[in-house]
């Protein structure tokens, strides 16, 4: 599950055009529709802390892992008393302690490829839950990816210090219901010219409503409800990000 060891450094740069403020406060609203009494959230799959420190600053106390050394690098340099990170499997992390609500945000869930995989990862969620907690997660949703496809994409961005160019190029495996996109990363050094390469592969598996609401019944859990991302709108054909919130009914 180490997808991110090679180029996390560069991850912030990346998506420095995401709303991570407009998606925590997306959260902290579910968070507060669903289950108002609510102070503590762990983090599944936490990446450099960004969602984590605007929670933290609305006053909730978060609990994240993340499989990346290095993305927990950027996470523990965040000030603040009410984060704590650490680094762990999203399938198999335990500790002793509950929590309100586990979050899931930018489709980790759908980097969980077999069915053990998805079964244990729903599993880490229940065993960290107070009964009535919520799991709040996205996945890549297979109505919108069967009928748009995902296509060939080039993304560039650049800081003060670098240039990066990276190029996605999926492979559909129809079978599995999984997408390999493979990623080629070319990052210049904007003093010297010198340029370094990396290559990836991020397989991600895509759900159906069935799916997920299977997987919730087998691990303890009701589906509560299920949006567009960010929008709050009924998912359809064109969504490729759906929201879930599953209530757990046993500790």
């Amino acid at each position: 599950m180490r997808v991110f060891g090679n180029y996390s450094k560069y991850y912030d740069l990346l998506y420095k055009d995401k709303d991570y403020e407009g998606e925590a406060e997306y959260i902290s609203k579910l968070i507060k529709k669903y289950n108002p009494v609510n102070e503590s959230i762990l983090e599944l799959g936490c990446g450099t802390g960004k969602h984590a420190k605007i929670l933290a600053e609305k006053g909730y106390k978060i609990h994240g892992i993340d499989s990346s050394q290095t993305m927990l690098q950027e996470a523990l340099s965040i000030e603040n008393k009410n984060l704590f990170f650490e680094q762990s499997d999203v399938r198999t992390f335990r500790v002793n302690k509950k929590f309100n609500s586990v979050i899931s945000l930018f489709h980790v869930a759908s980097y969980q490829n077999s069915n053990d995989d998805v079964i244990n990862y729903f599993k880490t969620a229940r065993e960290h839950l107070n009964i009535g907690g919520l799991f709040i997660f996205d996945v890549w949703f297979a109505p919108c990816v069967l009928n748009e496809k995902p296509e060939r994409r080039v993304k560039e961005l650049e800081n003060e210090k670098i240039k990066v160019k990276r190029i996605a190029e999926p492979f559909h495996r129809v079978n599995e219901n999984i997408i390999d996109v493979n990623y080629k990363i070319e990052i210049t050094d904007k003093k010297s010219n010198l340029q370094d390469f990396i290559q990836e592969k991020h397989s991600m598996r895509y759900f159906s409503f069935p799916e997920i609401s299977l997987f919730c019944s087998l691990t303890g859990f009701e589906l509560v409800a299920a949006e567009e991302w960010l929008t709050g709108n009924e998912p359809n054909e064109n969504t490729w990000g759906v929201c879930f919130i599953a209530r757990s009914l046993c500790e």
